[in-house]
């Protein structure tokens, strides 16, 4: 009997459970997302949502969407309306549908029809007061921006469009605000729960400005305080969340209560206090499932993954020694300190007197009351000395002159010591300058390029949503929107059709998949590759060279080469050739251009104590655009071989450390593959002596590393180990 009713009710109702579970998940989702947002109401009453996610619903969803914005007519002021609204939408989108892809464009006209609709009825009813405008205005813009804002969700150019993405999010938050805001609990709305959350979530996944404007965004429909409750929580959160969770969550809960008791006094905070602790609690277990999106970092990770900005702060640890100097120098002395320089002054007066062996009441009475008036009024006058210390001491007054002098001298000091702060201070902000240049060199996007490479593409058959050209000469081009399976065109054909608009090289396209949509990048090669060989010996009875060759390439693909020679030979040598190359490799690391880094390295070592010269010889080479800068500061010759000729780059400048200001000369030449350049110090090529390489007639080079070793071993036969010797050959491929 139970198995005769069992196999009844199958067969009644199985038919429906069928159906139902053939009903996708995601289109439950998107049938109760539209009869939530019909239930949501804007200024004046207008109820856009559901319409304007009708038209930006995706084609295969569209039927799930139309029966939730047909069930939330009736929450509409005009149920009628609202219900022609949903059916007349529907009806053509499905037209549209069949005759092929909806674009965007036409989504927007259909949803700005339906506000114009909606506007009529407004306007038919009558505009009585101010409500009314707004009701008016609100019809015309709501349906068409939340369809443009909701069609960002949908959109398969997501990576290409980040920004439509995030501002989608932030309208689907914003419209389930609007849905809970009727809804209070201990007199404020409940939608400060859901819309904290909201802000929480965008906070950690997209970062600062996507957590601030959701908080702002959903505190408008919030009303009240909860604007710079909300806001404060979004953007306290993305600051500091992708450092420490746990303490973004900690100081963002008080800052957002604090601003709420600010705004709106301490009535209310005690329930929107348990409102946000609410939605911090929600948010922890949500957290996990919750990622950084790829490219948005907050603005403390920014600077840590920018290898150039990040070597920029190490700079600033110069700028913190000389406030400590300049703070050392100008703080008010102490009077132990000061009574102390006073009794020097007076020591130094008492050694000249001519009644020295006489004397014996001493100068302490003196240096007390110097002591006591330098304190009060920085001053000694003369006038003010008592009787009894003029009468006891006749140099009194060559030790006020004395004392007095002491506050021009550190006046004096405490000048000398900002000025130095002020050129810290100076070369810290030109290299920050220069890399942010380069930064912006980076991030330059040349539209036309872009214009070129997607026509290009187009007649390679290789379809795509969009091209994105970056830098100026550095590129990278990035391909929207690509299926790989269908490209016919080999890899090189690709990388040719890219430098043919670009022109740099560029590589062969990589692709990169994000979710179910596809990325194709190329970025600019090298057009030449170096080999390089050094090597170093010191000067007979020397433990150490006191020359320092440093090998280099910065990101920006530019290779670099340093030989500074310190005056002298041994250690001393060493040390000021070794910091010279030091210096100028990190400057130049960060970003700063040749003749910045020169110049500060200059200045560091004239400021060393003793007496410390170092020549430099840099050689720039840059390997995109195959051009070659060579800047010389005291520096012995330099060959440049090329097709069996040798020639010679020479200067007749100081070596750096000398003189306060640099001076260098730059020459600029082209390189191409063949050629070799020699640079060495001058233990290899004496002043007078022959040439170690003849000008012409020169065979062909053997390798950087035998050319090298071998210009080394002839300078040691010519016995000319009087000084310090260093080779280095670069051989461009």
């Amino acid at each position: 009997m139970d198995a005769a009713k069992t196999r009844s009710l199958k067969k009644l109702f199985g038919p429906a459970r069928r159906a139902v579970k053939a009903l996708p998940l995601k289109g439950l989702l998107y049938a109760a997302a539209g009869l939530a947002a019909g239930a949501g109401r804007t200024v004046g009453g207008i109820n856009p949502f559901g319409i304007a996610l009708l038209c930006a619903a995706p084609g295969k969803y569209l039927p799930f969407v139309f029966c939730g914005a047909l069930l939330s007519s009736p929450f509409d002021g005009i149920p009628p309306l609202a219900a022609f609204c949903a059916v007349y939408v529907f009806c053509v989108m499905t037209a549209l549908k069949k005759r092929g892809q909806i674009s965007t464009r036409a989504r927007i006209l259909l949803a700005s029809s339906a506000g114009a609709l909606k506007a009529t009825s407004v306007a038919a009813a009558g505009i009585s007061g101010r409500s009314d405008v707004f009701a008016l205005i609100s019809a015309l813009i709501a349906y068409p921006l939340f369809c443009w804002l909701y069609r960002g969700f949908s959109d398969k150019r997501r990576a290409a469009r980040r920004g439509r993405y995030e501002a989608a999010l932030i309208a689907f938050a914003f419209t389930f605000s609007t849905v809970c805001a009727p809804f209070k609990l201990f007199g404020i709305s409940v939608c400060l729960f859901p819309a904290a959350v909201c802000a929480l979530c965008l906070a950690k996944r997209y970062g600062c400005a996507a957590g601030t404007a959701c908080g702002l965004v959903c505190g408008l429909a919030s009303g009240g305080a909860a604007t710079g409750a909300l806001g404060v929580l979004g953007m306290t959160c993305g600051l500091m969340m992708r450092e420490s969770e746990r303490l973004a969550l900690l100081l963002a809960f008080p800052l957002s209560v604090s601003g709420w008791y600010y705004l709106d006094g301490a009535q209310t905070t005690p329930a929107a206090a348990g409102f946000l602790l609410a939605a911090v609690a929600a948010f922890l277990p949500l957290s996990r499932f919750i990622r950084a999106a790829p490219g948005y970092s907050a603005p403390a990770e920014k600077l840590a993954d920018d290898k150039k900005l990040a070597r920029c702060a190490a700079a600033f640890s110069s700028l913190s020694n000389a406030f400590y100097n300049v703070s050392d120098s100008t703080r008010r002395e102490g009077a132990e300190a000061l009574n102390r320089r006073i009794c020097a002054v007076a020591e130094e007066q008492c050694e000249h007197c001519a009644e020295r062996e006489r004397c014996v009441s001493g100068a302490s009475g003196l240096t007390n009351f110097f002591t006591s008036e330098m304190r009060r009024s920085g001053v000694v006058t003369y006038s003010r000395i008592p009787g009894h210390l003029t009468a006891a001491c006749p140099n009194a007054a060559a030790m006020a002159r004395g004392v007095n002098g002491l506050r021009a001298q550190r006046r004096k000091n405490g000048e000398a010591g900002l000025k130095r702060m002020a050129d810290e201070y100076s070369a810290v902000a030109e290299i920050l300058a220069e890399a942010g240049r380069k930064n912006e060199d980076s991030q330059y996007e040349d539209r036309a390029a872009a214009k070129a490479v997607k026509r290009e593409l187009e007649s390679m058959r290789v379809k795509c949503d969009g091209v994105r050209v970056t830098g100026t000469r550095l590129r990278e081009v990035t391909v929207y929107g690509v299926a790989p399976d269908r490209i016919s065109a080999a890899p090189k054909e690709i990388a040719r059709a890219l430098e043919k608009h670009t022109g740099t090289r560029m590589s062969e396209p990589r692709f990169v998949l994000h979710d179910d949509y596809t990325l194709m990048t190329s970025s600019t090669l090298p057009r030449v590759r170096l080999d390089c060989a050094k090597f170093s010996e010191a000067k007979s009875g020397e433990p150490v060279c006191g020359d320092t060759i440093s090998v280099f390439e910065s990101d920006d693909r530019k290779f670099y080469c340093l030989l500074s020679d310190g005056m002298g030979s041994g250690r001393d040598a060493a040390l000021t050739s070794k910091l010279a190359a030091l210096m100028l490799e990190k400057l130049i690391s960060v970003g700063a251009e040749k003749e910045s880094a020169l110049r500060i390295m200059n200045k560091a070592i004239a400021e060393k104590r003793g007496e410390a010269f170092a020549t430099v010889d840099l050689l720039e080479i840059d390997r995109v655009l195959c051009t070659a800068t060579l800047i010389k500061a005291g520096a012995a010759p330099t060959l440049v071989i090329r097709g069996g000729r040798a020639a010679t780059l020479e200067s007749r400048t100081p070596p750096v450390g000398i003189m306060r200001g640099v001076i260098a000369e730059k020459k600029s030449f082209r390189v191409e593959s063949g050629d070799m350049i020699v640079m060495m110090s001058d233990g290899v090529q004496q002043t007078g002596s022959a040439p170690v390489l003849p000008e012409t007639g020169l065979p062909p080079m053997p390798s950087a590393h035998a050319l090298a070793s071998g210009m080394l071993r002839e300078a040691r036969n010519r016995g000319e180990a009087a000084d310090d010797m260093s080779v280095c050959v670069i051989r461009v491929v």
